[in-house]
């Protein structure tokens, strides 16, 4: 559980408005902090140092608080994502992910670090297929037939992909 408080931790930082030094800065933290250090940032939002006494105050805290049982819940949710993500450490997994969504408009609009549900999947295929028609269109301006037929064939591609997912969408008896 507690690799999964960790990981939550790390999503909380690289979401937060903090500077990229102090992001950085608590990442690093989060990686050596106790346990009861990483549920004292969570409950309190602020790096502490504990001594034993101290750490069985907070995790009772932790225990007790509505916080707590919500950051068991949301754990649960980006320790699976962590682990789906193997060859990963938990805290560089969520910097890579946030840097990707920084680069890729439809990873930030689907969810940076949603489960890859049917409705994210959806929501890919929708925002990729414009995105892939739009360099098609630039390929063609180059007049460079090996690029045409790339991007031709990614075009394809992802129009495939979004008719299956619509199909395993409508087999399911679900909407979109």
């Amino acid at each position: 559980m507690e690799t999964k408080l960790r990981i939550l931790a790390g999503h909380i930082v690289t979401e937060s408005k903090l500077s990229k030094t102090a992001k950085l800065q608590m990442l690093e933290f989060i990686k050596v902090a106790t346990d009861a250090q990483v549920k004292a940032l969570l409950l309190d939002g602020r790096i502490v140092s504990l001594d034993d006494q101290a750490e069985e105050i907070v995790n009772a805290r932790f225990e007790a608080s509505s916080t707590g049982n919500r950051a068991k819940a949301l754990a649960r949710t980006y320790g699976t994502l962590a682990a789906a993500t193997t060859g990963y450490t938990t805290i560089p997994w969520a910097i890579y992910r946030k840097i990707r969504s920084m680069h890729d408009a439809c990873t930030k609009k689907c969810g940076t670090f949603q489960l890859n549900t049917v409705r994210r999947q959806l929501c890919m295929a929708k925002c990729n297929l414009p995105r892939r028609k739009a360099e098609l269109l630039a390929a063609k301006k180059t007049k460079n037939p090996k690029e045409i037929a790339k991007k031709t064939k990614a075009v394809a591609k992802a129009q495939k992909k979004l008719a299956g997912i619509q199909n395993a969408i409508k087999s399911s008896g679900a909407e979109e």
